[in-house]
């Protein structure tokens, strides 16, 4: 994305809850750390509020967020993949010229590309309902690993007021998603229209949350929210201030997609589970 979205930049910068960031990915003349756990056992783990205890796992990057020079937010998952096997890594490379940290945020773990194994090293922590790994080391073990296998996801393992064993996963949804709503009340009026009345105004500027998100298959049981988290990689735009962005595909009322996959995790403005395609192959 173009900012730094989920809000999480607070949580890095914000003094007391976010650990110091250590070295860079890239070290190699060290062995890397034994892992002491797996993904899914340190989500199972955490108990939902402060900061967990620091981990080690092995792990492969499934999404990679934002332009380069300033991936805020990836994600990893453990290689078997399953429930609970993924999460967001957050480190934000402008940090040191941009927050109070400073200096004491430098060197940053910075963010591999897709399909990379890597040791990473951090503490588990929860952004408004969303978990967040922040990596104090992070050492690359092999590129153009085997990505995790892909879960079938259901529209009950999407439904947006959801709390799926697969959030922080990268899912699949194999049947077809036609859009019903290009701007949902639940991903816009919290920011776009804070008192949620009717005629909702636009937001200003192409920056979170106006291009949030949209709605398919619903209204009800069936409907989930599909995000557009990894902007600009894939260029799906829904609300109107992102449409006319360079390289930006407009989503069309009635629309259909013959599969939509991506990741699936909350989205911290809305509170609500959304649905994020990482490549332009994942629709």
């Amino acid at each position: 994305m173009l900012l730094t979205t989920f809000g999480a930049l607070a949580l890095a910068c914000g003094g007391s809850s976010a650990p110091a960031h250590g070295t860079d990915a890239t070290a190699t003349s060290d062995a890397p750390p034994t892992p002491t756990t797996t993904i899914a056992a340190a989500r199972e783990a955490y108990g939902g509020t402060g900061t967990s205890a620091s981990i080690t796992v092995n792990a492969v990057v499934t999404a990679v967020q934002g332009p380069t020079g300033d991936q805020v937010i990836w994600y990893v998952e453990d290689p078997a993949g399953g429930a609970h096997s993924g999460i967001s890594v957050f480190c934000d490379p402008l940090a040191a010229t941009t927050c109070p940290c400073k200096a004491s945020c430098a060197p940053h773990v910075a963010a591999p590309a897709l399909n990379t194994l890597v040791s990473i090293t951090g503490t588990i922590s929860a952004y408004h309902g969303q978990l967040q790994l922040e990596p104090t080391a992070q050492t690359v073990l092999q590129t153009g690993s085997t990505p995790p296998p892909t879960y079938m996801a259901s529209a009950s393992d999407l439904a947006e007021s959801a709390t799926s064993a697969y959030q922080g996963v990268y899912v699949k949804f194999a049947g077809a998603a036609m859009v019903d709503d290009l701007v949902p009340p639940a991903l816009y009026d919290t920011e776009c229209n804070p008192t949620a009345g009717s005629g909702m105004p636009s937001c200003s500027g192409c920056a979170p949350p106006t291009y949030a998100g949209f709605e398919v298959n619903g209204p009800g049981s069936g409907a989930f929210f599909v995000e557009e988290t990894f902007f600009p990689v894939v260029t799906l735009a829904s609300s109107p201030e992102c449409t006319s962005q360079p390289g930006a595909v407009p989503v069309t009322m009635g629309e259909s997609f013959p599969f939509i996959a991506g990741i699936l995790d909350v989205d911290p403005y809305a509170m609500k589970q959304v649905l994020s395609p990482v490549q332009p192959s994942d629709y």
